[in-house]
C-alpha cells in the first residue's frame, strides 16, 4: 500500500510540530520550577526573619515585665530589676543563641532614659539590638547576607504592665 506524497508530508509536519511542543514544555517547566524554588526560598527566609523578630519581642516583653515587677523607687530596686533581666531564660534563633548587647534603661516620666538612675524610676525599657539572622536564599538574587531584627519593650511598675 503506497502512501501519497501529501500524506507523507502531513505526517512529517505532525512529528515536527510535536517536537516543538515538547521543547516548549521543557522550557516552560524549567522556568516554572526556577520561579517556584525562588518563591520557596523567599518564604523560608522571610519566615526565619519573622520568627526571630517574634522571639526578640517576646524576650524584651518578658524582661521588661520582670524588671518592672522589681522596681520600688529605690536604687536597690533598680539593681533587682537588672538582675531580673539577666535571669530571663529566653534564647532566640530557634533556641540556638543567647541575646547579646541587651540594654536596660530606666525613666521617671518616659521622656528621658538613663542606664544609671538615682532612684524614683517607674518605667523600664529593655532593648535587644543585635539580633542578626543569616539570609540563606535571598542572597542568591542579590539580597543581604544578614538581616537585623531589633526589639524593645517598655513596662511600668505600678501596676506592672507593658506600655510600649
Amino acid at each position: 500500500m503506497a502512501r501519497s506524497a501529501a500524506a507523507v508530508l502531513s505526517i512529517g509536519m505532525l512529528h515536527s510540530n510535536q517536537r516543538r511542543r515538547r521543547g516548549f514544555i521543557l522550557v516552560a517547566m524549567s522556568v516554572s520550577m526556577l520561579l517556584l524554588m525562588a518563591v520557596m526560598g523567599l518564604a523560608f527566609d522571610l519566615g526565619r526573619i519573622y520568627i526571630a523578630r517574634n522571639e526578640a519581642q517576646v524576650f524584651t516583653d518578658a524582661a521588661a515585665m520582670a524588671a518592672a515587677a522589681n522596681l520600688d523607687g529605690t536604687p536597690v530596686g533598680v539593681g533587682r530589676a537588672r538582675e531580673a533581666v539577666a535571669r530571663v531564660p529566653i534564647r532566640w534563633n530557634l533556641g540556638t543563641r543567647e541575646f547579646t548587647g541587651v540594654v536596660v534603661e530606666f525613666s521617671k516620666d518616659g521622656t528621658q532614659w538613663t542606664t544609671e538612675p538615682d532612684g524614683g524610676v517607674t518605667l523600664v525599657r529593655v532593648t535587644a539590638p543585635a539580633n542578626s539572622v543569616e539570609i540563606t536564599f535571598l542572597r542568591a538574587v542579590g539580597g543581604p547576607a544578614t538581616f537585623t531584627v531589633p526589639a524593645h519593650s517598655v513596662a511600668a511598675s505600678n501596676p506592672v504592665r507593658l506600655t510600649e
